[in-house]
């Protein structure tokens, strides 16, 4: 999520479909919603991460075929579109039948949306990201998880750091129970609201400065979703040294940053340039700081705006940060799993991290890699 600097949120991309989110995760289309053949992704069952087959067993539990078919004006009975097989219906119905229709939304939902005129305008643009971008998010932190034998399911606790409006937590509480979910956030009526509408989740009102008020080694898997893509240099190592002292020995950090490919982008792209705050940055400057130094931030929200949601003006703003300069400098604390370059959208990289016993001993067994894309 960005904003431009009168502190209007500004969208950085469209959710993508489902069949596209099941493409990037690596899942070919005998895996598809249609086929629903129970193949486990990866080797792993279909219940220890969100798939397509887990989304359509709550429409057809639900009994909500009708109400997904006159939502999304499909043209045919729910018991012909019940099997089209089309992954894309699936994820519309969460989405925007979900929002168009309440009694869809009672049934698919279980817990409410919120009003996102006041509570989305540090997080969600609008209701349609809020699910749509909650979903796809939601697919991809499980899937990684996975992949580096991480259960969201099984894990004991789980801290989504900063929450927002707790649009990812929304389909892991739902899809995915069994761990003890915590979710902090600065800004306090998200905090007040999230205790309301998702009981079962503790909520911490964390400062902008560290600490949070949790003992050490208490978190099996944190995730951060565009957050340390705002945070100053000095300001994102605090806060990557307070999530290491949370998270247990042999946890996962999963968390988004802005790398090389957003910053290519800011190049020619308009869209791309407003959202990222780079008018009147020269182009090359930024580039070569990066390269250079692997660490470039600045400034250019409004301040007032920054303030009276608990952020720190002086220390929230864009952040880029390289492969090398991760590899330099966050391998005192953690094993690097995976960087994947531009995994979202082609506007944020996926970043997974595990606590070892001893820094660097997964690079040792040769565990670290980098996908170029």
């Amino acid at each position: 999520m960005h904003w431009n600097k009168n502190g209007t949120p500004e969208r950085d991309c469209e959710p993508p479909r489902l069949r596209c989110i099941l493409m990037k995760l690596g899942c070919g289309p005998a895996l598809s919603v249609g086929l629903g053949t129970g193949i486990p992704l990866f080797g792993i069952t279909r219940d220890c991460m969100i798939t397509p087959k887990l989304l359509t067993e709550r429409i057809t539990a639900q009994d909500a075929w009708n109400e997904v078919a006159e939502a999304l004006e499909a043209g045919v009975p729910g018991n012909v579109l019940s099997q089209t097989f089309d992954d894309d219906i699936v994820y519309r119905a969460f989405t925007e039948g979900s929002i168009k229709s309440e009694k869809l939304r009672e049934k698919l939902h279980r817990h409410p949306f919120p009003d996102i005129g006041k509570l989305g305008i540090y997080s969600d643009y609008n209701l349609e990201y809020h699910v749509g971008g909650g979903l796809t998010n939601a697919m991809q932190i499980s899937s990684k998880a996975e992949q580096h034998h991480h259960s969201i399911r099984s894990a004991g606790s789980v801290l989504d750091f900063g929450c927002g409006t707790s649009r990812i937590l929304r389909y892991f509480v739902e899809f995915l129970p069994g761990p003890r979910y915590y979710a902090s956030e600065v800004f306090l009526e998200n905090v007040h609201w999230g205790q309301l509408a998702f009981p079962e989740v503790t909520y911490l009102h964390q400062n902008s400065f560290p600490p949070i008020e949790m003992n050490d080694e208490h978190f099996d898997i944190i995730y951060a979703y565009s957050i340390f893509t705002h945070l100053e240099e000095k300001f994102h190592l605090l806060w990557l040294s307070e999530l290491h002292r949370l998270l247990k020995p042999g946890g996962l950090l999963i968390l988004t940053v802005h790398g090389e490919r957003v910053l290519s982008r800011c190049k020619q792209e308009d869209n791309v340039r407003r959202s990222m705050l780079f008018e009147g940055k020269d182009h090359r400057e930024v580039v070569s700081k990066f390269a250079n130094e692997g660490y470039v931030f600045y400034t250019g929200y409004e301040p007032g705006y920054l303030t009276q949601g608990g952020l720190d003006a002086e220390r929230f703003g864009i952040a880029y940060i390289s492969k090398k300069y991760i590899r330099r400098n966050w391998t005192k604390w953690f094993d690097v799993l995976e960087h994947e370059e531009g995994a979202v959208s082609n506007w944020q990289d996926y970043v997974v991290l595990e606590k070892g016993a001893r820094p660097g001993l997964a690079k040792c067994f040769g565990r670290i890699f980098f996908q170029k894309g």
